[in-house]
Parts: C-alpha cells; sequence; structure tokens
C-alpha cells in the first residue's frame, strides 16, 4: 500500500498519464470530426484542422482537464458535468475568436470537433482519472495509438517544410493574366509547330520536361500549370472543377493565338484537353494520348474504386496532413527509382498547406464529374478526323487495355505504341522511346 507521501508524490505522474491517456481517442474523434463536417473534400479543407495542430491541442486540453477535474471533485457535487462545462465554455470561445478572425468558413468546419470534442474530453478525462488501476491490454494498445500518433504529428510537420518552387530546368518559365483574373505559369520553348503539353494530378508542368527537352529543338513546346498547380494562381471565385480548368487552356490558347496544336495529354491532361478540342475543334490538328480517358466512370470500376478511396476521407487526411497521396502516386507511378531531387520538385508545389487540397480534390472528380465527362465523351466525334498518337503503359492498372481501345475508335487514324515497361506517369520511365514516337508522328521540321 502506498504511503500518504508515497501517493501525494506520484498524483501528478497519475493526472499526466490519465491526461495523455484521454487525449489519445480524443485524438482519433476530433480528426473524424473535422473530416466528415460538410465541406468540399480536398479544396473546403482548412489548415487550422489539420492533424499537427488537432493533435497536440487535444494532448494540451486532457492534461489541463486532468489536473482540474480533482480540483472540482472537491468543490462540487457534480464535477464531471462542471467540468464539461468548463470545456464546452472554452470552445465556444475559440469559436468567437474564429469566427472573428478567421476565414470564412471556419467556425462550421471546426465546430463538430470542438464542441463535441470538449464533451468527449470531459467523459474521458473523468474516466481515466478516477481509474486507480489499468488493464496491461488496454495500456499497451494506448500507448501503440499514441506512439502512432506522435509519429503523425512528426511527420506531419516535417512534410510542411517548403522551399521554393524549382521551375523547369534549362527551360523560360512565363506568367500570363487571362481576362478571366487566372494568373498562368507556363513554359514555352522552341520554335515551328505547336505542341500543347497538359498535365495531370499530382502533377504540374515539370512533368513534361524530358520531353520538352527532346522536342524543343525542332517544334515549338507549351506546358501551362493549371489554376492551383504549380506556380498558377486562381481566381477569385474559381472552382477548380475540371470543366472550368478546359475553360481555362481554351482561354490560354486563345491568349496566345495558339494553332493547328498538336495536344499531349496524359491522366487529366485527357477530359481537360479533349474538352477544349470538342469545343474548339478548329484550334487543334493533333493529339498525342497516354494513360487518360474521356468518358464517365462508375464507381464499380477500378478506377470508380480509387476516386471512392481516394477522393473520400482518407485520400483526403493523407493528403491534407502529410502530402501523402501526392508523394505516393508519384513513386508508385514510375518504374524506375525516381531521383530524390526530381521527387521533392514534384512536390513542391503541394507542400505549402493552402495548395494541397487540390490534389485530395481531384480523385474525388473522377465520378464526381460525370456531367462534364458526358460532354467530353458527346465531343469526340468531332475530332474522329484527327490524328492520334496513343501510348498504352501496360502497367498502369488505372487506364488499362480497355481505355485504350476506345480511344482507337473515337479516333480512326491513329497509330497505338505499347510501353510493356512503364507505368502512369510513362514518360518518366521511357522519355528517349516518347519523344522519338512523337517526332516519327509529328511532320519532318523545317530546318
Amino acid at each position: 500500500m502506498n504511503t500518504p507521501s508515497t501517493a501525494t508524490r506520484s498524483r501528478p505522474f497519475h493526472l499526466l498519464r490519465a491526461g495523455w491517456a484521454a487525449s489519445v481517442p480524443l485524438v482519433c474523434l476530433a480528426t473524424l470530426a473535422v473530416l466528415l463536417a460538410p465541406h468540399v473534400r480536398g479544396i473546403g479543407f482548412f489548415p487550422a484542422l489539420r492533424f499537427a495542430v488537432v493533435a497536440p491541442v487535444c494532448l494540451l486540453v486532457c492534461v489541463a482537464a486532468a489536473f482540474l477535474y480533482p480540483v472540482l471533485v472537491g468543490r462540487t457535487s457534480r464535477p464531471r458535468l462542471t467540468l464539461a462545462a468548463v470545456l464546452v465554455g472554452f470552445a465556444v470561445l475559440v469559436l468567437v475568436g474564429m469566427a472573428v478572425r478567421g476565414p470564412e468558413g471556419l467556425v462550421l468546419a471546426a465546430a463538430p470537433a470542438l464542441l463535441g470534442g470538449a464533451v468527449a474530453a470531459s467523459w474521458l478525462v473523468a474516466r481515466f482519472v478516477d481509474r486507480p488501476r489499468w488493464s496491461r491490454v488496454g495500456s499497451a494498445a494506448l500507448l501503440l495509438l499514441g506512439v502512432l500518433e506522435a509519429v503523425g504529428v512528426v511527420r506531419a510537420v516535417s512534410s510542411e517544410r517548403a522551399s521554393p518552387v524549382r521551375e523547369l530546368a534549362d527551360a523560360g518559365s512565363r506568367f500570363i493574366t487571362l481576362p478571366s483574373g487566372a494568373r498562368i505559369h507556363y513554359v514555352e520553348q522552341g520554335q515551328g509547330e505547336t505542341l500543347l503539353f497538359l498535365h495531370g494530378n499530382p502533377a504540374w508542368s515539370y512533368q513534361w520536361r524530358e520531353l520538352i527537352r527532346g522536342l524543343r529543338g525542332s517544334y515549338r513546346c507549351i506546358a501551362l500549370d493549371y489554376p492551383g498547380f504549380g506556380l498558377s494562381e486562381a481566381p477569385a471565385g474559381f472552382g477548380f472543377t475540371p470543366r472550368e480548368q478546359s475553360l481555362v487552356v481554351e482561354e490560354f490558347a486563345e491568349q496566345l493565338q495558339l494553332r493547328d496544336v498538336t495536344l499531349v495529354m496524359q491522366d487529366w491532361g485527357g477530359p481537360i484537353g479533349l474538352g477544349f478540342a470538342g469545343r474548339r475543334p478548329e484550334l487543334v490538328k493533333r493529339v498525342v494520348l497516354g494513360s487518360t480517358w474521356a468518358w464517365p466512370t462508375s464507381t464499380g470500376e477500378p478506377r470508380g474504386i480509387f476516386s471512392v478511396i481516394a477522393g473520400g476521407p482518407v485520400g483526403e487526411f493523407l493528403q491534407l496532413n502529410f502530402n501523402g497521396f501526392a508523394s505516393f502516386g508519384l513513386q508508385n507511378g514510375v518504374v524506375h527509382a525516381m531521383p530524390t531531387d526530381v521527387l521533392e520538385t514534384y512536390l513542391q508545389p503541394f507542400v505549402p498547406l493552402e495548395r494541397r487540397g487540390i490534389a485530395a480534390f481531384y480523385p474525388g472528380q473522377i465520378t464526381a464529374a460525370t456531367a462534364y465527362f458526358q460532354e467530353v465523351e458527346a465531343g469526340l466525334p468531332r475530332l474522329a478526323d484527327k490524328e492520334a498518337l496513343l501510348f498504352w503503359a501496360h502497367l498502369d492498372q488505372g487506364f488499362p487495355r480497355g481505355d485504350t481501345e476506345r480511344f482507337e475508335k473515337a479516333f480512326p487514324r491513329h497509330r497505338t505504341v505499347g510501353l510493356p515497361n512503364a507505368n502512369h506517369f510513362f514518360f518518366e520511365d521511357t522519355a528517349e522511346q516518347v519523344v522519338a514516337e512523337v517526332r516519327a508522328f509529328m511532320p519532318a521540321a523545317h530546318p
């Protein structure tokens, strides 16, 4: 049995342990509340509610509540209810501060986590403080989850270390402000027939660097970043939907007076570029397509299942807190090991917290933007007379042979090139071959 002096000395340790233990499940509950609060997945997420903030706040609140609770036990007959009232009152004060100083919508996004977390914290703290003994299994589970949360905070904080975004190596970056207000970053090199490169997600114009290096000596190569991607900025009220991005591409082409364009498209570049081409077929001369699509996707097929998972709460949590989707997608979309400096440059535009959500938003649009995909598919017959170069990356599970076959039917004047050792970012695995195929596809450049 503990002596009074021993019990007194161990009391602070017990309260610290109880507060920490209460914070472990509270972090999970608060994180779920943030993710499940109604918002536009990805771009409607507030950085102030990220895991690197929520977890430490939960720990501090629970430890403070653990020390406050014994005081309330000695002064009120209903200490748990009083503790709940104190924590809810604190949460209300925080919400008032958010309403006064925070951005619009933050209060609604934070309210479930703050108010629900306050009630849950009061119950958890009282339960752990009043518990004299803890089971070994329960203690081990709490310790394991607590360690995972601590590692998560460290990883989340480390992912926020931003550095200046490097531009395309050896390429001249330019900016243009469109009449719509979008400030577009693009790279332009070379002279001759125009190749307009349209990137996917998670990516930006940097993905085309090797193809531009190989083709700029013979053709005019232009690669832009869509608003919200790379170095481009969106105008006020921009919704970042694929239809809006396609309209930006059209506006960009008009401002640069591009004509007889050969579109080079991958991933989201396909539906964005083909939407533009279907509306303005007179501006497009040829198309180059790979690892992309141009029709609605059901939630039952592999690409649709990916959309539900990566575009849902799990995908948003990993991307917004750890830049995880962008990192995972890039590293698993190539066959060879991507050099560290190349991967870092790919990821740099997604490091700032306010720009991460775009990578989490687009997976959900695969199934959410059905109406737009119907428009794109309906416009394909207007492009049936265009020459097409189709790349089929055999290792890309998201865009199997069936997608290539649909493009072959849509473009009777096509040439298909199989790439058995390439994945989603096929130009990273087979840059020299792709450059050679594009050169063979394009008319000979005049000296």
